[in-house]
């Protein structure tokens, strides 16, 4: 089949894509593939407000999002309605601010423990350590887990997941909806991953003591007479946790290796200040670290782990001066967004000292959405945030890392904006 010029383009270079247009076209745009699928792309900090918060209640989940996520079943991610907000209302306690600082004591943990065992001089596969200690983060102060008899299981299934995906963006939605049994082997990994979780939940169950982390919470709503929540839903809430959480934050920790090593003044301006602290960084130190602010606000501009969002509309409406008729497949881009030199000076710079009071007042909301806006802002944020400045700041104090394949490293759009290739790196330990 031939295809369509535009369609050409989308699938061999998405986010050069989503650039181009995001610079060349109007700020709502539609083009319609030889496919016949219509996708509105919305390029302006106005309409993508008016669809994430102002009007969120007329736009759901799109088949898009649903394609990319449908592995992890109908969790927190993708829910909707009534059931989303009840699903929402029994989860949110567990990211509560008063929590993170039990949470914070088990992040630092776990960093020196991986950095143990590091070797002076050694080369490192840093996306899959950073992959393993945040899947072991996650699953402990989440579920009260350790991961290390299933990290294997874990991992085959977010590669199974990104090999997916990765397809599909290549392919652009001409996948059918998405199909863990794409091979035997594929087959195998999703029945471990629910096996994995339905067993946790069992054992749970057992000790009768259910404790005091987000399935504790679970568990115990599951005997409210007002809350619908069955065990099918259950294991889907474990596993969009766990995957959601481990694969965005892992992947933000990857990318802001990867720039410290691209900008060594700041990377030393950084060390200098977690240095200051003369101690390791615990949950109150996260406040003392301005520049580490700085930089991660930078990271996810430049490489957001979550590069899309889509919706679409539950009926009928005009948005930016269109008519869309139900349905209407919209997407919006961070990766293009928060690169647009209309809201950004030198967009393509990593530049982490734009992020003051002053540039952020200025910002208009909806220019800069890593973590989403609106209600379905991600539940997780705070502790993401948390998680990622603990363990940027406690292994520095510890090693400088050094990039040993060439630059530049392109990103790969797959469910998150992962390193194609990897990222090794010489790890030296600091005297």
């Amino acid at each position: 089949m031939t295809l369509d010029p535009t369609e050409l383009e989308l699938r061999q270079e998405p986010l050069q894509f989503f650039i181009h247009l995001s610079r060349t076209s109007p700020d709502i745009t539609t083009f319609r593939f030889a496919s016949g699928k219509e996708i509105v792309f919305l390029n302006h900090p106005d309409l993508i407000r008016e669809v994430l918060i102002e009007r969120a209640e007329q736009f759901h989940k799109s088949d898009l999002t649903r394609a990319f996520a449908g592995g992890m079943g109908n969790g927190i991610l993708l829910s909707e309605g009534e059931f989303w907000k009840q699903q929402s209302r029994l989860m949110r306690p567990a990211f509560h601010y008063k929590r993170l600082q039990g949470y914070a004591e088990v992040m630092t943990r776990f960093t020196l423990e991986m950095l143990s065992h590091w070797q002076n001089s050694e080369i490192r596969h840093i996306d899959e350590d950073m992959n393993a200690l945040t899947l072991r983060v996650v699953a402990k102060c989440m579920f009260d887990v350790e991961a290390g008899e299933d990290r294997e299981i874990m991992h085959r299934a977010i590669m199974l997941g990104q090999k997916v995906v990765g397809q599909m963006v290549y392919g652009w939605l001409n996948l059918p909806d998405w199909h863990p049994a794409m091979n035997r082997d594929g087959i195998r990994v999703v029945r471990a991953l629910n096996e994995m979780v339905s067993r946790h939940i069992a054992h749970r169950r057992e000790r009768g003591d259910l404790g005091d982390d987000l399935l504790s919470m679970l568990l115990e709503a599951q005997s409210q007479s007002d809350v619908e929540l069955s065990d099918r839903q259950l294991r889907d809430e474990v596993l969009t946790v766990i995957t959601a959480g481990l694969e965005t934050t892992a992947n933000a920790l990857i990318w802001t290796w990867y720039l410290l090593d691209q900008h060594p003044q700041v990377k030393a301006k950084l060390r200098a200040e977690v240095d200051s602290l003369g101690t390791l960084p615990g949950f109150e130190d996260v406040q003392r670290l301005p520049y580490l602010d700085q930089i991660f606000k930078e990271s996810l501009r430049l490489y957001p782990p979550v590069w899309i969002i889509g919706r679409e509309n539950v009926e009928a409406l005009e948005l930016g001066g269109l008519k869309l008729p139900p349905k209407t497949q919209i997407v919006m881009s961070q990766w293009a967004t928060q690169r647009d030199p209309r809201f950004f000076e030198q967009p393509d710079e990593f530049r982490p000292e734009r992020w003051t009071p002053e540039f952020e007042k200025l910002l208009p909301r909806g220019a800069y959405f890593p973590f989403s806006l609106g209600p379905r802002v991600c539940t997780g944020q705070g502790f993401a945030t948390v998680e990622y400045k603990l363990i940027v700041a406690t292994l520095l104090q510890k090693f400088d890392l050094e990039l040993t394949r060439p630059a530049p490293i392109r990103p790969e759009p797959n469910f998150t904006l992962c390193a194609h290739g990897g990222l090794p790196m010489r790890v030296r330990a600091r005297k």
